[in-house]
């Protein structure tokens, strides 16, 4: 699907902003901390926990895993290795290989529950995602469960399926995760994907029990989840749970939004006592894309526009922004010489609730004209009345 790359206009940028202001929202409502990370990690960590090393300044590298970036933050702490819920935002730099719709950088949030291996909170990771997807109103929104066993299970299959590498579109073959392939877009392996040994018949009894004890908890709360054998990604990174948020674009296909699961080594391999951990990532294009009406306007509008003509106008005209700003009033002003029609026709679009209109006429009549851009009416009124006619329109 084509999605937006690096860049943003200005409404996709606020249809953007809105699921990243209600994830956050979502995030802090299910009781996690914020933690403010550093887009740069220690050279090193993505080695340290399965991923591919993006080089940054001397003795840098780009962020690449921001779960594993939470994770050092929080190893750090003074909590570190007792119950926590974190998260944080920021943007991610891929360092594996590019599909053709995927951007080298990318904006998400993510939190982690930290300090308990039971599955109950990998379902409260999975309610989690089900709220990201339904607080800002994605289309469709899907919770898909599985497991990915424990990493002797996972080491077996991966030996198992090892003959079936060859068959694989490129990227898959020269990428880290064996398992790239149950998530890929190429024909060929989707095909594979749908031929090969169920991961499922590979699990140990205690992986399977905490899966079971996961679908339990999940039923007994309400949250509707699918238990899917073919959903397998993130070897090296995630053991036992894995869970996937979709949703449907605005064109129609439907997209995995967010990612996350078990990762008990996590801080261990940061250099963090052992502390078991499960968390989710969500990427904001991809939910942005499931938010729609493509024509929906998720910029917030101006509330007051001031037209102006004439030098004494114009230089009215920013002090009475300032002081209506000041009121905490989104205020735009005409910075052009375009008539009357023309500041009008610009104050319809971005939205104006109210315009307020004053030329050299007015000026020297100490008067002003002010116009309900909803009802179209236009009022002239004392200068000296223009706060309190805002404060009645705006209310």
């Amino acid at each position: 699907m084509n999605l937006p790359l690096a860049d943003a206009g200005p409404e996709a940028a606020a249809k953007i902003r809105f699921v990243r202001r209600r994830a956050f929202a979502v995030f802090r409502a299910h009781g996690y901390r914020e933690l403010l990370v550093s887009a740069l990690d220690p050279a090193g960590q993505a080695a340290k926990v399965g991923g591919v090393a993006l080089p940054g300044p001397e003795g840098c590298e780009l962020r690449s895993d921001p779960l594993a970036s939470l994770a050092r933050v929080y190893a750090s702490e003074r909590d570190a290795g007792r119950f926590a819920r974190c998260m944080m935002s920021g943007t991610v730099f891929d360092g594996g290989l590019l599909a053709p719709a995927k951007a080298p950088s990318y904006e998400v949030s993510c939190g982690a529950i930290f300090g308990t291996p039971g599955p109950a909170a990998d379902a409260e990771v999975g309610a989690l995602a089900l709220a990201l997807g339904g607080d800002p109103g994605l289309s469709d929104p899907e919770l898909v469960v599985s497991t990915l066993g424990e990493p002797a299970d996972l080491a077996r299959y991966v030996a198992t399926i090892a003959e079936l590498r060859p068959l694989m579109c490129d990227r898959c073959q020269a990428a880290a995760d064996p398992l790239r392939f149950y998530s890929c877009d190429e024909e060929g392996c989707r095909a594979l994907a749908a031929a090969a040994p169920s991961l499922r018949d590979y699990v140990s009894t205690p992986a399977l029990k905490h899966h079971e004890g996961l679908l339990a908890t999940l039923e007994a709360a309400g949250v509707p989840a699918r238990d899917d054998v073919r959903l397998a990604f993130g070897a090296g990174r995630f053991g036992r749970t894995i869970l996937e948020l979709r949703a449907r674009t605005t064109s129609g296909a439907v997209i995995a939004v967010a990612r996350g699961g078990r990762r008990d080594g996590l801080v261990a391999a940061l250099g963090g006592a052992a502390t078991p951990a499960v968390g989710l990532v969500i990427g904001h294009v991809r939910a942005a894309a499931c938010v729609g009406p493509d024509d929906a306007s998720f910029e917030p509008g101006c509330e007051i526009f001031i037209a102006a003509q004439g030098v004494a106008a114009r230089a009215w005209a920013f002090r009475a922004a300032a002081a209506e700003r000041a009121r905490g009033f989104r205020v735009d002003v005409d910075l052009g010489e375009g008539g009357w029609a023309d500041q009008l026709s610009r104050a319809d679009r971005v939205h104006a609730r109210v315009v307020v209109l004053c030329g050299e006429g007015e000026r020297k009549a100490g008067e002003l004209q002010v116009r309900d851009m909803a009802t179209r009416e236009t009022k002239r009124i004392p200068e000296a009345a223009l706060a309190t006619e805002l404060k009645r329109l705006l209310r």
